[in-house]
Order: C-alpha cells, then structure tokens, then sequence
C-alpha cells in the first residue's frame, strides 16, 4: 500500500505537533503571532515569532525558533538543565541569522516547553555537532517577560527622521547653500564635517540632484588676516587633506557668481606669485599661478563629476554645462556654446 505514494513520517508528524504546541503558546497565552517556514524552506528554523504591544502594536520585532518535540530531548541533563545537541550543519545558518534565534523543546506528555537563546560563545563542539544547556527556569509558557527582554528596543524611526526630513526639504528647495568650516576645524585638520555635509546631500538622489552648483564653502576666522585665504599656510595644508575627500566638488559647488569656493581651492593647490609684488592697494590684483598644478586639479574632479552623472541619469549636455561653468569660474576659455555666468 506504501508504494507510490508519499508518507508523513514519524519525524514530520513530531516536527508538526511541536509546531502546533509552541504557535498555541505565542498566539493564545502571550497573543502574539507565530509564523511558520514552508518545511521544504527549513533549514534549521521553524518559524518566526512577531511580537504584538499594547493595543495591538506591530513593532516588527522578531525571534526565530528551532523546535524539537519528544520525549528524547527531555532525557539528558545535567544540574543547570536540559542538555540540546545540535547538528553541525546548523550552526552556521543559525549564527548568521539576523535575529536572536531560540532552540525550543516541548515535551509529548506535558506539552510544556523550554527554551534557550542560540548563542555561538555559549555552545560546546562535540565529536557529533554541538551541545548546549537549556536551563530548567526557561519555561516558555511563563517566560514572556524574559523573552521580550532579548528583543533590541523598539524606535519611533517616523518621529526621529521627520526632523531629518524637513531639513532635507529646505536644503532641496534653498537657491544657494553656504557651508561654514571654522578655523578650530583648520587648525585640527578635521575635514570630518564638510564630508558629512556632501554625504547628506547624497541621501537621495532628488536631493542631489536639486543640489547641483548651489554649494559655497567658506572658512571662517581668518576675516582680520591680512592675507588671502589661498596665502596662508594652514588653510592651504586644509585644503590639501580636504580635496580629495569630495569627489563631488564640481558637482555641488557654486558657480555663479558671487562665489569663491571653487577659486580657493584650486589656488590652495598651486604655488603662486604676485605680479609686481605683494600689493595692499584697492586695486586689482593679479596673481600668477602654476597652470599644470590647475589642469591636476581639474583632472582628478571630472572623474568624481562624470560619477555623479552617471548616477542621477543626466544627460551628456548636462554634464558639459557643469564642466564648462566650472572651467569659466576658474577663468579658463571654453567653447562659446558654453552657458553661465563667469563667476
């Protein structure tokens, strides 16, 4: 009568009353949910336990179960509990998993079960698999507290980002973003901030994109030295550190006029010289400065700039357009198709 048809073995039907004992638990005594794994996708875990609040609040807070159900798992023990070996090919699924996983017992008889965390630290190898304690106090059914006690604690997320949301409008909708490093920073060389600011421009890609050339960085405290900020030492050793740190420089930063960022730091990494000599005159200056070490410059940003680019699906011509007005800001001639102000 066996042949040609599939069985429910022993083993599965075992397997399927432990299931029905610890889901009864879960849903009617803690009034939670228990979700089952399909059996052709278990691979160690049986199921997942969600957890239910006050009035009815789904936190997404999980645990896992791997439940065995008998009277042989109930047989060996030792003066801390129950005994539980495992199998090797399980150890590994069960230390990746991403939430804490339990290892439940239940008892034929009683249906009372037991329960221990799965910790890695905590399992002793043997020359089969590997064992672990599963202390006598672990009773599921009473256990509710203990067990919520493993959860990581549950965040209102919604309420902690709406703040992080509004600023992200105004920075979307603001015209010009103007970006304060403090002379404490330059002296500390700590390019930590202005890289944390380019970083929450990229958080989306709407927001990036609605953020292209509108970013002015300025260095406050130098306001009463007499010398350019391209003069003196420490902000041009910050300037160094700092630049290769924003590969999205020409992408964000402002090229319309009035703006100084982008003069700044390509003059910081160029050696240069006064024509006629340092002048304190109200008159135009002219400085003079190493062409190569600019074309260095502008050659390691276009690869950040065509990155940027490529990911916001922008067109070649759109690319060209930011090229060029940075190149104009910089004061060098580009084709006459180019558009925008020279800054």
């Amino acid at each position: 009568m066996k042949r040609g048809y599939p069985q429910f073995t022993r083993t599965a039907q075992q397997g399927e009353q432990g299931v029905n004992v610890v889901s009864h638990i879960i849903n009617e005594t803690f009034g939670w949910l228990f979700k089952r794994n399909h059996q052709e996708h278990d691979f160690g875990i049986d199921g997942q336990i969600e957890v239910v609040h006050k009035d009815g609040i789904v936190t997404g807070q999980m645990l896992a179960v791997q439940i065995k159900y008998g009277k042989s798992f109930f047989q060996e023990k030792n003066k801390w509990g129950y005994i539980y070996r495992g199998e090797i090919k399980h150890f590994n699924y069960l230390s990746n998993y991403p939430i804490p996983v339990l290892v439940v017992i239940c008892h034929p008889k009683s249906e009372e079960c037991y329960w221990v965390k799965f910790e890695p630290e905590q399992v002793q190898l043997t020359k089969a698999g590997w064992k672990i304690d599963i202390p006598f106090e672990n009773k599921l059914q009473t256990n509710k507290p203990e067990l919520e006690a493993l959860l990581y604690p549950a965040k209102d997320t919604l309420a902690e980002l709406e703040e992080y949301w509004d600023t992200n409008n105004l920075l979307r909708d603001f015209s010009y973003l103007h970006f304060v490093i403090d002379k404490l920073e330059i002296e500390a060389l700590d390019i930590m901030s202005p890289r944390a600011f380019f970083d929450r421009l990229l958080v989306t890609k709407e927001l990036a994109y609605k953020s292209q050339g509108k970013v002015e960085i300025s260095f406050h405290g130098y306001y009463d030295d007499p010398r350019e900020l391209f003069e003196i030492e420490e902000v041009r050793r910050y300037v160094e550190l700092l630049d290769p740190t924003l590969p999205e420089l020409f992408f964000f930063v402002r090229t319309a006029s009035p703006t100084h960022t982008l003069k700044i730091f390509a003059l910081c990494q160029t050696d240069i010289s006064w024509v006629d000599g340092r002048s304190n005159s109200t008159v135009t200056r002219k400085v003079l400065f190493d062409t190569t070490q600019l074309g260095d410059f502008l050659m390691r940003h276009w690869d950040g700039l065509n990155r940027m680019t490529e990911w916001l699906s922008m067109s070649l011509d759109e690319n060209k357009k930011i090229s060029f007005a940075v190149m104009k800001c910089i004061g060098i001639e580009v084709p006459k198709e180019a558009s925008g102000k020279i800054c």
